[in-house]
């Protein structure tokens, strides 16, 4: 944790993490010691589909991934209004979301409602909404007026908020943050259908585009020799320079399996 907030000082001790608990700087720093380059190992990413009502990455991750971004929307609690295009990169995500949060400062969190409604379970694995139900940390309403009032957002704006989203999914073009609403990302689905399904929402860091500096063969270079270091190999998230300021998403395994092939075949 000093070491990521070294990093983005922005990353206080109590931001949640995705990760597992040994995700530390560890190797990191034993690779600095033995001479490794550092590549912007600020660059840290957030996952922006987190629940701020549980920890790590939890079960209520996948409810917005596959069922409130795609087919609902996020909106800021305190004006019952959209801030953001809900499938843009994790980066922008990340960026709007905060605002949101952090717009009294850090001791009054302003945590965005994520919902969809009850036409976008189809569409999930039942796990991805049915064990963040259970964990009561996606909750379901009969009325947007129940939604509004669990979560203290003005239901007027709150309903205005939907319906101009609705029009935007019969024209297939979302007019305020350019969503993809076209029927291949959507099927159509808007919010009309009660039940509605809703969760607190905040990124968590998840991943970090920074690390080592290796050449195409893997290996790590040294920092005062601008040569690879003797037996040393990288390959995945410890590495840096491969994926840039944003990671895309899904390819993070690629990459480990990628460069950890080449390693291989480097050592012969």
């Amino acid at each position: 944790k000093i070491f990521r907030r070294l990093q983005d000082p922005r990353i206080t001790p109590e931001t949640d993490s995705t990760n597992q608990p040994g995700s530390t700087a560890g190797a990191l720093l034993a690779a600095f010691r033995a001479g490794a380059y550092p590549v912007q190992p600020s660059w840290i990413q957030y996952g922006p589909w987190g629940c701020a009502d549980e920890t790590g990455f939890g079960v209520g991750s996948m409810f917005n991934v596959n069922g409130a971004f795609p087919f609902g929307i996020s909106v800021d609690p305190r004006t019952g209004k959209r801030y953001m295009n809900e499938l843009a990169d994790r980066r922008t995500r990340t960026e709007a979301m905060f605002k949101v949060i952090h717009e009294k400062g850090e001791d009054d969190k302003n945590f965005p409602i994520n919902f969809c409604d009850s036409r976008a379970l189809p569409h999930m694995l039942p796990a991805h909404y049915e064990k963040a139900i259970a964990a009561g940390i996606c909750k379901k309403f009969d009325t947007l007026d129940a939604l509004a009032a669990e979560y203290k957002i003005p239901i007027d704006e709150l309903k205005k908020t939907v319906a101009r989203y609705n029009e935007f999914v019969k024209k297939g073009v979302d007019e305020d943050f350019g969503k993809p609403v076209v029927a291949t990302t959507t099927k159509g689905i808007d919010i009309s259908v009660p039940p509605f399904y809703a969760e607190r929402g905040t990124p968590k860091v998840h991943h970090t585009m920074g690390g080592l500096n290796i050449n195409t063969k893997a290996q790590v270079m040294n920092s005062q020799t601008a040569m690879p270091i003797p037996n040393l190999y990288a390959a995945g998230e410890i590495t840096g320079g491969v994926h840039g300021a944003s990671r895309l998403g899904s390819v993070a395994i690629t990459d480990c399996l990628t460069f950890g092939m080449i390693a291989a075949e480097t050592i012969g």
